[in-house]
């Protein structure tokens, strides 16, 4: 019965609370809209105080090909939460990062999350990859253990009743590609047909978005042409260039896109437009390498570009380099890939900050039943979008940016405007006025 009413007074203050975090403010959901986590078959862990240090578990590819751009998301975290110590913690707990190395490999994210269960060390995981959550998240909920903002693009999870304790972060497979439709078609606003080949990234990152695309092409007059593994990047740009669609899609996982955009280079293949998918999102480290090559490709984004002289002076931008620099003089906030750990954080902060000030105070539970209730403004996402998660809306982003590189800038340029999915995937009527 007491933890009934815990969890009855969470619910109303969640309602009415206002949260200040990095410097901007934070809104729960509308009352309409409240999603309430139950702890019925929870383990006890769950609902217990989590006094001293609070932990996050980061399981990811530290090693192998994919390790420099996780290290660099890794480091962001752990200096927002560095930032988030020197300026009193969570009420006086402190916050700390665990880094285990799971080579993209599902069982041995499996075995990570697995461990940090049955220690009870770690009171908040996250994670890389579809793959890796598809192996984590059936248990993770069963134990009640929040995992926060993964970094997968995969729906399934999104299902609010499955998956109650679990979070991604990236833009779903059906958000992402519904807006990359939305955007392809404004390029070619004369086409009665518009063909694609996609290149697939060999991984159940890239089959998640592979099945995204499908779903969101049906009933549109984009056409896929053509389906090609991506097991070579030499072997794939040829076979692309022989498809000859008009509209070169990548499926793919960093840093497959720069190699993708520099083999069909190589042979002479420049297509009508390619789109990235938007954990390449970075101009410095998968555009500009390519040079002249990749100049003009399109992708739909959230985050504000680190470099782009068009946030030189956004409130936002100057308070994240004023905030991560003063605890690591040496941060890289000129790396997207930093920047979007360090962004991650900002957002699992905010929801710490929400839970302890909930009637039950600091507790696993609080935590995920203030992530699941959020209307953010997130001072790193491209003004104009906004997280938003609630018992309708699972998905915390569905308002998309298009961007077009720009070799001679070696950045991103606006391409139009925003692309809101919501109304098409979740119909009016379920979007929030945050949207």
């Amino acid at each position: 019965m007491k933890a009934k009413l815990a969890l009855l007074s969470s619910f109303l203050f969640i309602v009415t609370s206002l949260v200040f975090s990095g410097g901007t403010s934070a809104t729960a959901a509308s009352t309409s809209s409240v999603y309430k986590i139950s702890t019925r078959n929870c383990p006890a862990t769950a609902t217990q105080k989590i006094t001293g240090t609070l932990t996050l578990g980061v399981s990811g590819p530290l090693s192998g090909p994919i390790a420099p751009f996780v290290d660099a998301y890794v480091q962001g975290i752990k200096d927002r939460y560095a930032y988030q110590n020197a300026h009193g913690g969570i009420k006086g707990v402190q916050l700390a990062v665990t880094a285990a190395d799971d080579q993209f490999n599902p069982a041995m994210t499996k075995s990570n999350v697995d461990g940090w269960i049955q220690s009870g060390n770690v009171q908040v995981a996250t994670l890389f990859g579809s793959g890796p959550l598809a192996a984590v998240a059936p248990d993770q909920n069963l134990a009640c253990l929040p995992l926060l903002m993964a970094s997968s693009s995969a729906d399934q999870y999104r299902n609010i009743k499955q998956y109650p304790w679990t979070t991604q972060f990236l833009p779903s497979n059906s958000v992402e590609e519904t807006a990359e439709v939305k955007m392809i078609q404004n390029t070619f606003p004369h086409n009665k047909t518009i063909t694609m080949a996609i290149a697939e990234d060999m991984t159940g990152s890239g089959a998640a978005y592979l099945a995204g695309m499908r779903a969101a092409v049906k009933g549109t007059n984009v056409k896929i042409k053509a389906v090609v593994p991506f097991t070579s990047a030499p072997t794939a740009a040829i076979t692309l260039k022989k498809d000859k669609a008009n509209v070169v899609f990548g499926a793919l996982v960093v840093p497959e896109c720069v190699q993708l955009t520099g083999a069909m280079a190589r042979v002479g293949y420049k297509p009508p437009l390619t789109v990235q998918a938007s954990n390449c999102g970075s101009a410095a480290l998968m555009f500009a390498p390519a040079g002249a090559a990749a100049n003009g490709q399109k992708l739909v984004f959230w985050e504000k570009d680190p470099g782009n002289p068009i946030y030189k002076n956004d409130p936002g931008w100057k308070h994240y380099v004023a905030a991560a620099t003063s605890v690591d003089p040496t941060a890289a906030v000129g790396n997207t890939y930093y920047e979007t750990g360090y962004m991650t954080a900002d957002m699992e902060v905010n929801s710490y900050l929400i839970a302890a000030k909930s009637p039950s105070g600091l507790t696993r539970a609080s935590i995920m039943q203030a992530a699941r209730n959020q209307n953010y403004q997130e001072p790193l996402f491209i003004n104009g979008l906004k997280w938003i998660m609630n018992a309708k809306e699972a998905f915390g982003i569905m308002k998309l940016q298009p961007l077009v590189y720009s070799a001679k800038t070696k950045s991103f340029d606006y391409q139009g405007a925003i692309i809101n999915t919501c109304p098409q995937i979740l119909g009016a009527k379920n979007c929030t006025g945050g949207l």
